[in-house]
């Protein structure tokens, strides 16, 4: 899970907040002299010494000044004015090329640190290295500028420079909330490089199903030549079942930190109903691959092998790859490719005509908004299975949108719906229908879920399937309501 794969991030974000805020920003105060932010007086830090001959950043830029006429005094005030309004509104993007613009005519510690917070707020991290590295040759005493650096270098996957700076402030000696933080960042960093990491989820839950056998509401249907009266365990039935799920991953980094992993997975989910136990289902997936993470990209080529048992006996086994690909084009967007093959194969040979070899091509452009505690998600996709007998094959596009929230009180929210569409190639029942068969479904799926004692979670699960079928025997509606609880390491 790629949320879960970012948990060491999310933690360091958390703890460099909090020292964040523990130092002072650099006051923006206007002098009549020169415009806002571009005085010699200015400083970031308080213990910047501005009798330090090193500090001369400020007083050539005072000196260029000095030399402009009003005019271009005037532009320039204009233009700060502007970009520290977008700045203060948290718009770094649309400020960072303003200050960069004023930063080609003249540069101070201000615009220096206005730049670096302004690139490493909207993604661009090297620019912000290069900003707050050249505030330290300057001034190596700003202990605020470090700590920002650190943050960059962690992001970049620099991960003991990012500790050098961080032991570096806590050699100051700074205050004890201070300490603390920096204890915890450097806790975060140490996580990121470990070699390996791991994660099991498990939950136990029961679960309202309005339609067990997916049958279609009447149990008489209109067929060619006459009535076609369903057996009862055919017709639209409902039951209450125990429902199962256990997923667990081992994660073998190769590299330190980000770069080449190897990621083994496994999932199990069973469904064991009351009374109707003929529709009992049972699903093993194991899985095992490489991975590959960037700055910006996120690369899984996993193959996996399935086991499903249905009515109590052994069903089919699945053969499948899935290889995905993630781009980030910013800290708020980005775009996923990801490819399924899967070749299923019956062990009851009355089922050999179900054997099919299925492809499935997707792509998923997401927006992350407010440190990725909101993420939506569009989803567009192509399905094409080809069974052994072509009553069974199809092709058929998809598509659909998510939205998962995660709130402070530790309460998770997902929400989907999707669409799909499925063309049959051939007739499914000749002598009953005379009609192609084509299923247009509609899935909207609700999840609530609540964290409490740091690794235990409650959820509610609401799922709505309505299958369209120009045949009436495959068209239904069905609705499953699930309460569960479990615990994840």
């Amino acid at each position: 899970m790629i949320i879960g794969c970012f948990r060491h991030l999310f933690l360091f974000s958390i703890a460099f907040i909090a020292i964040w805020f523990a130092f002072p920003t650099p006051p923006a105060v206007a002098q009549s002299s020169a415009p806002s932010g571009l005085t010699p007086a200015q400083s970031v830090d308080s213990d910047m010494d501005l009798r330090d001959p090193k500090l001369d950043v400020n007083q050539k830029a005072f000196e260029k000044l000095g030399k402009m006429s009003p005019n271009q005094m005037e532009a320039i005030d204009s233009k700060l004015s502007e970009a520290l309004i977008l700045y203060y509104d948290g718009k770094y993007g649309q400020a960072l090329p303003i200050f960069n613009a004023i930063a080609s005519e003249v540069e101070t510690m201000d615009i220096m640190w206005w730049i670096g917070t302004s690139a490493m707020r909207s993604g661009e991290l090297n620019l912000a290295a290069k900003k707050f590295q050249e505030m330290l040759a300057v001034n190596p005493g700003l202990q605020r500028v470090r700590l920002d650096l650190a943050a960059v270098y962690f992001q970049l996957g620099r991960y003991e420079e990012a500790r050098r700076e961080l032991e570096a402030v806590k050699a100051t000696r700074p205050p004890d909330p201070v300490l603390k933080n920096i204890d915890q960042l450097l806790a975060a960093i140490t996580e990121a490089t470990r070699k390996y990491s791991w994660n099991v989820r498990f939950s136990q839950g029961i679960q309202y199903d309005s339609n067990v056998s997916a049958g279609p509401d009447n149990q008489q249907l209109n067929v060619l030549g006459g009535i076609l009266t369903l057996a009862d365990e055919n017709r639209k039935i409902d039951d209450y079942a125990s429902i199962t799920n256990l997923g667990a991953n081992f994660l073998y980094h190769m590299d330190r930190g980000k770069g080449l992993m190897w990621n083994t997975g496994l999932d199990f989910y069973q469904a064991l109903y009351f009374d109707h136990t003929r529709y009992n289902y049972r699903l093993i997936d194991v899985n095992t691959g490489p991975w590959w993470a960037g700055r910006q990209d996120i690369l899984k080529i996993p193959v996996g092998f399935s086991f499903q048992d249905y009515d109590n006996t052994r069903l089919s086994n699945i053969i499948h790859v899935d290889p995905s690909y993630e781009h980030f084009f910013s800290p708020y967007f980005g775009l996923k490719g990801s490819l399924r093959y899967a070749k299923e194969s019956f062990y009851n040979n009355d089922n050999d005509p179900l054997n099919n070899n299925t492809w499935r091509y997707e792509i998923t452009p997401s927006i992350y908004l407010v440190n990725r505690q909101h993420i939506i998600s569009l989803i567009g996709g192509f399905e094409t299975s080809e069974a052994d007998q072509r009553r069974f094959s199809y092709d058929g596009p998809y598509m659909g949108v998510s939205y998962f929230t995660r709130f402070p009180t530790n309460t998770e929210v997902y929400l989907r719906y999707l669409w799909s569409q499925k063309e049959y190639k051939e007739k499914p029942l000749p002598l009953l229908y005379d009609d192609a068969r084509t299923d247009r479904r509609q899935m909207i799926t609700a999840v609530v879920s609540q964290g409490f004692y740091e690794h235990f979670f409650a959820s509610f699960a609401f799922n709505y399937i309505h299958n369209d079928s120009s045949i009436e025997l495959y068209g239904y509606d069905k609705e499953t309501y699930t309460l569960s609880v479990g615990f994840y390491f």
